[in-house]
């Protein structure tokens, strides 16, 4: 192996640690910034009560998926409060845990844990849809089993992935659901999660502990496939796939949360013209 089959790899290895966080990451700021607006606008109009009318759902979730990334990782968990509506520092939930730092499997836990929240609010998300509207998560499904073909992994990728959003949209939001009770309860449940799915800033902070680890791992993978003469394009492929999938799902999320942010700010709007 001379030099630059190292810089190869190692090359590889960013790009592919960089496909596989840099989405989470960036979708993790954009609900933050959208939660921490809609707070805000939420706080000054009807205080503390628009935020706990949904935290009893919207909490929950984002802790367990804390909870469950530190089970998966085997991380020791040492206290847990999935809601806490009584906090003395505004803290809703949390889950505390502790880790042996000379474990990589436990050091790229950390990663997981932080985005955890995003993890479990989108499982709940896709179980809601199945159970409340069923017809359009066949629909959708369908159309991710057709993505995941090889054709649609080409060039036409990105203009695929943009018609099937919009058909999500125009499904979801399609006039028959106006009258349909179960939809109704459908965006109720996902404002309710999409207001407390933002990763926290120590969140962020406690994932990045674990791109080190995984970084190591990539090069590792790399190395032996180097060695074994494994084509690693394949493996792009499949992180850009892993990559879609993600988006796809987690544009809801982005959805209801700038619903949620359009909604404080219009209440707010409206409580500050007419003085009520």
């Amino acid at each position: 192996m001379v030099t630059a089959d190292i810089l190869r790899i190692l090359e590889l290895s960013l790009l592919e640690m960089l496909a596989f966080v840099g989405p989470v990451l960036l979708l993790g700021l954009l609900l933050g910034s959208m939660e921490k607006h809609a707070n805000k606008y939420w706080g000054k109009s009807l205080g503390k009560t628009a935020l706990l009318m949904t935290a009893w759902i919207g909490v929950p979730v984002h802790e367990t998926g804390h909870l469950l990334m530190c089970w998966l990782f085997r991380h020791k968990v040492t206290k847990v409060k999935l809601l806490d509506l009584r906090g003395k520092d505004g803290t809703l939930g949390y889950v505390k845990h502790t880790y042996n730092k000379k474990s990589l499997y436990q050091n790229m836990g950390n990663f997981f844990i932080g985005i955890g929240p995003l993890i479990s609010a989108n499982i709940f998300l896709i179980l809601s849809m199945y159970m409340l509207l069923p017809g359009i998560f066949e629909d959708i499904t369908g159309r991710m089993l057709l993505f995941s073909s090889s054709s649609a992994l080409g060039s036409s990728g990105f203009e695929y992935v943009t018609g099937f959003l919009t058909g999500l949209l125009s499904g979801l939001f399609s006039l028959p659901n106006a009258s349909n009770v179960n939809f109704w309860i459908y965006v109720f449940l996902s404002l309710g999660i999409a207001s407390h799915m933002a990763l926290s800033t120590a969140d962020l902070k406690g994932a990045t502990k674990g791109l080190p680890a995984i970084f190591l791992l990539l090069v590792i993978g790399n190395v032996l496939a180097y060695i074994l003469k494994v084509n690693t394009e394949d493996m792009l492929a499949r992180i850009f796939l892993y990559t879609m999938y993600l988006l796809i799902f987690t544009v809801l999320s982005v959805i209801f949360s700038a619903i949620n942010t359009a909604l404080a700010y219009l209440v707010y709007s409206f409580r500050n013209t007419f003085k009520v």
